[in-house]
């Protein structure tokens, strides 16, 4: 009796990555590939709407944010040509005619129910990174060329993870963390300086923001642009919940407080960012 070999996720990134650079689809599909490319891929932290300062936000509980510093670890990061099952039925080709082409002529695709389940993947940034939200005070932080396929990019996804030895020192700001975030919530007279850290330990489902919307045509000599979106981090927050210290002093928001629970699922979400491609 023979034991089927194991695929570890590592070995999965390593066949992804090499069918790219190769210009094929992934999973070793053939039927949809398009011209092989290479382009930038990047992040960049945006501004909350009306705000000049990146970091300063308003949330839907009427508390005034600044923060002040931030660090997290995310990647890898993946495009996808199918659209994200957010968008608009239309927007997906639920017409008629498109329905029944997809039916008489199947497309590679990765396997149902797993994190490569958005199709052909486009284009893809392989390993995690450690990222600085007020470095440059907003400017692109390009992490490097990636390859790819020319085609439109309908949807993008992205793991969050805790630092891992690769990383080195550069990940010691995180303390282990997935991401910590410090600043100052106020509202009328109360101001609460805090810190918030999160974990993201496997498995990869409690880790993943998948398929975030995005329109972008994948070309050479362009750069797709991740943008972390810290005002949507913050909905529903309730900081008046925290046990501030006695004798005041920053608050160390603990795993149990509203406000932890709230950046954890939100941080997740897919409106916690946005891709743009910029030629």
């Amino acid at each position: 009796m023979t034991t089927a070999p194991c695929v570890t996720r590592r070995a999965v990134l390593g066949m992804l990555g090499a069918s790219l650079a190769g210009g094929l689809p992934a999973c070793g599909l053939s039927g949809t590939g398009g011209r092989a490319i290479v382009f930038d891929l990047g992040l960049r932290t945006a501004r909350a709407p009306g705000e000049e300062r990146v970091g300063d936000l308003s949330t839907d509980t009427g508390w005034r944010v600044r923060l002040t510093s931030g660090w997290m670890v995310l990647g890898p990061i993946y495009l996808f040509e199918n659209p994200s099952p957010l968008q608009s039925r239309q927007a997906r080709g639920s017409d008629w005619p498109t329905r029944l082409a997809r039916m008489l002529m199947p497309t590679a695709h990765a396997h149902d129910g797993d994190f490569f389940s958005g199709g052909t993947v486009l284009g893809e940034w392989d390993r995690e990174v450690v990222f600085d939200l007020f470095a440059d005070a907003g400017a692109t932080r390009v992490l490097g060329r990636s390859p790819g396929i020319a085609g439109r990019a309908r949807s993008f996804s992205l793991l969050l993870q805790p630092p891992s030895r690769v990383l080195g020192a550069e990940a010691a700001v995180l303390e282990g963390h997935s991401v910590v975030l410090e600043g100052t919530a106020s509202r009328e007279q109360l101001q609460i300086p805090f810190r918030v850290a999160l974990d993201f330990p496997p498995p990869v489902a409690l880790q993943r923001v998948e398929f975030v919307p995005v329109e972008a045509d994948l070309e050479d000599a362009g750069c797709f642009v991740v943008e972390l979106q810290p005002h949507r981090w913050f909905e529903g927050t309730h900081f008046d919940r925290l046990t501030l210290p006695e004798g005041g002093g920053r608050v160390d928001v603990p795993p149990e407080a509203q406000v932890h629970r709230a950046l954890s699922v939100n941080v997740r979400r897919s409106t916690a960012f946005t891709g743009v491609w910029e030629p």
